[in-house]
């Protein structure tokens, strides 16, 4: 047995392209809210020590469908970052040296989703294996992008609706700030928190990048953007000539009526229980 409705994208729909096994009911999924045949009946899928189930489980439902009930039974494989496209799927990581062709870093991938933003996608950005957070993202698409970011470290655990772009242009500071010798949590605050890096790089020039980043320390983006940064080569170092170009074009004005509403459906078209 199989689904026989409209096809609707939901997190495990993305995730996975056509379930291997199938229930025999039909219902609601308590998971991803759409209705579909083949699936099973919660107590087929859940047990007692599933954690967390009242976040991500939305009790009134009975059923699990097949895509969800098939992500759910295997947690060593999907409990961790991730960013999925229809017919892609990645596992990516934060750190350079634990890269792999086929775990590429979340600074170099992000930065090829902008070549690709009408593409429906799932990221996931976790630091903790562990925990099962997948049922918890959305779906996006566009130049506004839906990341769950769990990071234990932060005390964050949710969705954090960024643009693309403005997410890039960020990493590009965060990572010259980096490379040029400022820690994360220093970038996180203030440069000046950092007198010797200061002192090394001169006043004027992180006069420059202090304010390119305070530019943007306020906004969704700068967390990801954050835990995303690596240090770049020695010789991409940031340099004062560098900064003139790295300096942000004024942000446009926040969009209003009608726009906001359209941007805000991007998202929310995709949405999964609002739990």
């Amino acid at each position: 047995m199989g689904y026989t409705g409209p096809m609707r994208l939901s997190v495990s729909r993305i995730l996975i392209k056509t379930p291997v096994e199938w229930g025999t009911h039909e219902g609601a999924c308590g998971i991803c809210g759409i209705h579909s045949t083949g699936a099973y009946h919660r107590n087929e899928i859940l047990d007692k020590t599933s954690a967390n189930l009242t976040a991500i489980f939305e009790l009134n439902d009975e059923w699990i469908c097949a895509w969800c009930a098939e992500v759910w039974r295997k947690p060593k494989h999907w409990h961790r970052a991730i960013c999925a496209r229809l017919g892609n799927v990645l596992f990516p990581v934060i750190s350079t040296e634990s890269a792999t062709d086929d775990r590429p870093t979340w600074s170099s991938l992000i930065r090829d989703l902008i070549d690709d933003v009408d593409a429906p996608r799932v990221l996931v950005l976790t630091t903790d294996p562990k925990k099962r957070v997948w049922p918890m993202a959305k779906v996006s698409q566009g130049r506004l992008a839906s990341i769950y970011i769990h990071d234990t470290s932060r005390g964050v655990s949710g969705n954090y609706i960024v643009s693309l772009p403005d997410l890039v242009e960020c990493l590009d500071l965060i990572e010259h700030a980096y490379t040029s010798g400022f820690s994360k949590p220093v970038i996180g605050r203030s440069l000046y928190d950092s007198p010797a890096t200061v002192r090394e790089l001169g006043l004027a020039t992180v006069n420059k990048l202090e304010r390119a980043i305070a530019h943007h320390r306020s906004s969704p983006h700068f967390l990801p953007a954050l835990i995303m940064a690596q240090k770049q080569e020695a010789t991409q170092c940031l340099t004062e000539p560098n900064l003139t170009d790295l300096q942000p074009a004024p942000r446009p004005a926040s969009p209003t009526g009608k726009q906001a509403q359209d941007q805000a459906a991007q998202i929310t078209l995709f949405s999964l229980h609002e739990n």
